[in-house]
């Protein structure tokens, strides 16, 4: 079983604190009932009152508002496992989130640029499977191989330059992860690079040798101007420029030079844009020449509602609440006398 509105299940959590004032309120009235009168008295003046009374009328409807959350919530059940044929490729998103890419050359800055052109990108993906890898002096595994486009954008959202704590642009073990991600050898796979390309070194030779030897396409998009701009750091919650050890700031300037080989060594194309809608034209481009296979995934396609269950258990009781009268309970009284 699962829900169709499962953030309605915290509202579960709200029966505690009810809870707790239901403690507060029945240990008050106890010690007002002992303070003003004594048991004798209070029952001649009072005969209907009853602890318990009031105990089970709160389980029921406690119970009642756990049933009408749940309802709320949306269970259902999938009723039909359904096998379908989807033609796509797999392809990885690997962004680089060195502080470089925190320049302003291109608006609003490199690493949101980025992940518009990754985020529209997706918009027009129908069944290819997506990965992404976020790598800066590490390599980080964002989110492996899925068709869950919905998961990736969300997680896109909260990429920034503080997701992998240590400096650099290491982008061999970036590679060599992004290899390791395939794991359908009959499909068409394809990394999309999206850097500045600056501070990056050719001394990945190994990494790129296995990537071209299991059929591995890199196509980069260089992301900035060859111009540059300064890093912006925060201090003191003030905007200032990264500096050098002679206090001059730093300015960053886009390469290309190591990036494009990177692609040419795998058969690859490689593109320089500011522009959004071009580096996305240049990602489906790529995607289009290649070859499209087919693959079997299996979900469920046929769902039955089943809150209709809780909400009729939930009306049923609040029924039973209703005609549930003092006389009709005085049996838990008698239970509990025994004992």
């Amino acid at each position: 079983m699962d829900f169709y509105q499962p953030n309605y299940l915290y509202l579960i959590l709200l029966t505690v604190p009810i809870l707790f004032i239901f403690l507060i309120y029945m240990r008050w009235t106890k010690k007002v009932r002992k303070k003003v009168f004594n048991d004798f008295n209070f029952t001649r003046v009072v005969p209907e009152f009853s602890t318990n009374n009031k105990i089970v009328h709160f389980s029921i409807r406690i119970f009642v508002l756990i049933l009408l959350i749940i309802s709320l919530s949306g269970p259902r059940i999938g009723t039909k496992i359904k096998t379908i044929k989807r033609e796509g490729v797999d392809l990885v998103y690997m962004i680089d989130v060195s502080k470089s890419m925190l320049v302003e050359d291109i608006a609003p800055n490199r690493i949101l640029k980025a992940k518009q052109i990754v985020s529209k990108s997706i918009d027009n993906l129908v069944s290819d499977r997506i990965g992404i890898i976020v790598y800066a002096g590490q390599a980080y595994p964002m989110m492996p191989l899925t068709f869950d486009y919905s998961m990736a954008k969300l997680l896109i959202k909260s990429i920034d330059t503080d997701v992998v704590p240590s400096q650099g642009t290491d982008i061999g073990s970036a590679l060599n992860m992004a290899s390791n991600f395939f794991d359908d050898n009959k499909k068409s796979k394809i990394i999309f690079l999206l850097t500045d390309g600056e501070d990056h070194e050719l001394n990945f030779e190994n990494e790129l040798n296995s990537l071209f030897e299991n059929n591995i396409i890199i196509s980069s998009i260089n992301i900035g101007t060859k111009s540059g701009g300064p890093i912006p750091i925060a201090e003191n919650g003030q905007k200032k420029y990264k500096k050098d050890r002679k206090n001059n700031v730093i300015i960053s300037k886009a390469s290309s030079e190591i990036i494009s080989q990177i692609s040419s060594k795998t058969k690859g194309s490689f593109i320089r844009t500011t522009n959004t809608d071009e580096a996305v034209d240049f990602i489906l481009d790529n995607m289009e020449k290649l070859d499209k296979n087919f693959s079997d995934e299996q979900f469920f396609s046929d769902y039955e509602d089943q809150f209709q269950w809780f909400l009729g258990l939930a009306l049923l009781l609040i029924v039973f609440d209703f005609f549930l009268t003092r006389k009709k309970i005085k049996f838990i009284d008698k239970i509990i006398d025994r004992k």
